[in-house]
């Protein structure tokens, strides 16, 4: 060590291991590139928009039992692990025009042609045919990779009746959020 504050002699690499901490580090020191994630930590959320109401494609009214695009119901992410776990979130007013209807919703990778999950069971059911409740779309899946792909929400119809989302024209918030892959407990 030099009068200068420097230390001479030391190539890269050459500290012994744990000799530096958190507390030798400089904020911002450490680069997002560097950091770890822990177990059941937020690593992104994507964010985006639809529009709650019928503008000639987006959400035309649906009577199909097969799953199909749920209007603007989508986001592009590119996951930073294969096996995170990928959680959407968005809430939409929408009918069934029939008292036996319901939907049932599915997390959709469809650059890949993957369902992520299938579920997310509507609260349709017995509402009167001409209500417009407000129902809570919360699905996940494992992202299955870390190249760019397009993550959607299908719906289909069960029973009878049409699915008619043409409610109102604000937009409404819809969130992918990249959890680092946790412990499975029952």
């Amino acid at each position: 060590i030099n009068g200068s504050g420097t230390v001479t002699g030391i190539s890269v690499g050459g500290l012994p291991d744990g000799c530096v901490d958190t507390d030798t580090l400089a904020a911002g020191a450490a680069t997002q590139a560097k950091r770890t994630y822990a177990t059941g930590e937020v690593v992104q959320v994507v964010m985006g928009t639809f529009q709650n109401t019928y503008s000639g494609t987006t959400f035309a009214d649906i009577t199909s039992t097969s799953y199909v695009s749920y209007g603007d119901m989508f986001l592009n992410i590119t996951p930073k692990f294969s096996d995170s776990k990928l959680i959407f979130d968005t809430n939409i007013n929408a009918r069934v025009d029939s008292a036996g209807g319901y939907t049932l919703y599915q997390l959709y990778d469809a650059t890949n042609s993957v369902s992520l999950m299938d579920a997310g069971l509507s609260h349709f059911y017995n509402e009167a045919a001409n209500a417009y409740p407000n129902t809570r779309i919360y699905l996940f899946g494992t992202s299955g990779g870390t190249t760019t792909r397009k993550i959607e929400v299908r719906v289909k119809l069960v029973s009878s009746g049409t699915l008619n989302s043409d409610y109102r024209g604000e937009p409404r918030l819809m969130t992918l959020t990249e959890v680092k892959q946790w412990a499975k407990y029952h």
